[in-house]
């Protein structure tokens, strides 16, 4: 598995509980637009770069409670960026603004796909968000909080 892919995967597996006050929970359609929003809000800081459609969601299984839930995955993916290191940093900056909390990390490879620059972004009543990006490829993703509902709904 590459870097990219691993950050992509790190981010999937941290899903969280949808929880939009005390005691109320998030339903599924507050999550996706949350998800959504936050996707369209990374993809506006590259135009020229980043497609500006958003794609169809990936329902992954998650618990709310111990109870069946619902996660969507939003996925975005180009073929060689123009500047790669740029679009992570612009991404990165973007969620700390959000008051995110970011892990990157930056591993060298080889000549043709260059370094692997990547950021996951997590915080408290947020979805979860990552972007990698190399010479040969870049992408971001951006998870739904979980929220009650059947996975199998929505495949």
């Amino acid at each position: 598995m590459d870097a990219a892919a691993l950050a992509g995967t790190i981010a999937l597996a941290l899903s969280g509980c949808g929880l939009t006050a005390p005691g109320k929970t998030m339903t599924i359609d507050e999550a996706r637009s949350q998800a959504v929003t936050e996707l369209r809000s990374v993809l506006e800081l590259a135009p020229d770069t980043w497609p500006q459609e958003v794609p169809k969601p990936a329902a992954n299984d998650c618990q709310v409670d111990g109870q069946k839930a619902v996660q969507f995955s939003y996925y975005v993916e180009v073929i060689t960026p123009d500047d790669p290191q740029v679009l992570v940093e612009q991404a990165s900056e973007h969620w700390r603004k959000q008051g995110y909390e970011l892990t990157t990390t930056r591993t060298e490879m080889d000549a043709q796909t260059g370094d692997v620059s990547a950021a996951v972004a997590r915080a408290e009543g947020k979805p979860r968000a990552s972007i990698a990006a190399t010479n040969t490829r870049a992408h971001v993703n951006v998870d739904s909080r979980c929220v009650p509902g059947d996975p199998d709904d929505y495949r």
